[in-house]
């Protein structure tokens, strides 16, 4: 958590997909302040899509950020995305979806709330 799931009508190659995976990573833990090993990135290609969307993408992440840390993260996250895939801002829907952070387990272990992953034992020992 957080889970990106990225899904295109047609195949992304694969130096591009470890390029945006890597791209979301980067920016959701630079705004957000998430451990990076929380961040996933999943693909669904051939996916049906209206003809004015290339690229959706669902952003579920911990709930309990500000609107203004959400809209800043869904606005990089569009801005970044539409230049590396070379695309139209119009072919992007990015959307996020805020899910309690007790309804999700890393590693067999129930995630911190945002903001309290310094205070999270199980995490700490993991990054030692």
């Amino acid at each position: 958590m957080p889970l990106y799931t990225v899904s295109t009508k047609t195949p992304i190659p694969a130096p591009i997909k470890q390029e945006l995976a890597k791209l979301i990573m980067d920016i959701h833990c630079g705004i957000t302040g998430a451990p990076e090993t929380f961040v996933n990135v999943v693909y669904s290609e051939g996916v049906p899509m209206s003809d004015d969307m290339a690229y959706h993408i669902l952003a579920t992440v911990r709930k309990g950020r500000t609107k203004d840390m959400n809209n800043e993260l869904k606005n990089e996250m569009c801005r970044q995305i539409v230049k590396l895939l070379n695309t139209s801002p119009q072919l992007l829907k990015l959307s996020i979806y805020e899910m309690p952070a007790a309804w999700v387990m890393e590693g067999g272990n129930i995630l911190p709330e945002p903001g309290e992953e310094d205070q999270c034992e199980w995490l700490q020992q993991a990054n030692h």
